[in-house]
């Protein structure tokens, strides 16, 4: 089977950084699985892989703007030291989460003195390329909760549901007997 539109995916992966230091990878986790089309990882993966089959190996690289897009120096603020709600020790590097309680997104804090703090909304892979190797090791047909929800279901889900199927049917059909036959 081929990888092309709503076939549900998975790859085997690892990405670097122009520097050559892994910055994300499938190599102690599950593969990564995912529904082509739906642009659930970054749309130059899924223009890469389409028509590929089990077991084609790809390495490319993905250009910033493929993968997490240009450095905005928009997204650099500096907030006064009293509307930053942390009470410990801050320091550069940090991590936090801000915006509305709907829409919250990681900033990097940058900088810090006594009366500001600079945070990063940037991702921190922003401006860079990436190389990509990945291999496919599975492609299947999509069922339809998966095509009607965009969410890969696990294989044991799957199973368990057709089996649970499979037993309403033969069910459904049999007849109660009483008495000798």
């Amino acid at each position: 089977m081929r990888v092309e539109r709503d076939k549900v995916v998975t790859i085997e992966y690892r990405m670097m950084d122009a520097k050559n230091e892994l910055v994300d990878s499938s190599d102690y986790s599950d593969p990564l699985s995912f529904i082509q089309g739906r642009e659930t990882v970054f749309p130059a993966i899924e223009k890469r892989i389409e028509g590929c089959q089990v077991g084609d190996r790809r390495e490319f690289v993905l250009e910033a703007e493929e993968a997490y897009g240009p450095r905005n120096e928009a997204l650099i603020r500096v907030i006064p030291r009293d509307r930053f709600n942390y009470d410990g020790k801050l320091e550069a590097g940090m991590t936090f989460s801000a915006g509305a309680p709907t829409n919250r997104k990681p900033v990097t804090v940058i900088e810090v003195d006594e009366d500001q703090i600079t945070v990063d909304a940037n991702h921190p892979l922003a401006g860079e390329s990436l190389k990509v190797d990945l291999i496919v090791v599975d492609v299947r047909e999509a069922i339809e909760k998966e095509l009607a929800d965009g969410m890969v279901q696990e294989m044991t889900d799957i199973y368990t549901r057709e089996a649970a199927a499979e037993e309403r049917n033969s069910t459904a059909y049999s007849v109660l007997v009483k008495g000798p036959v």
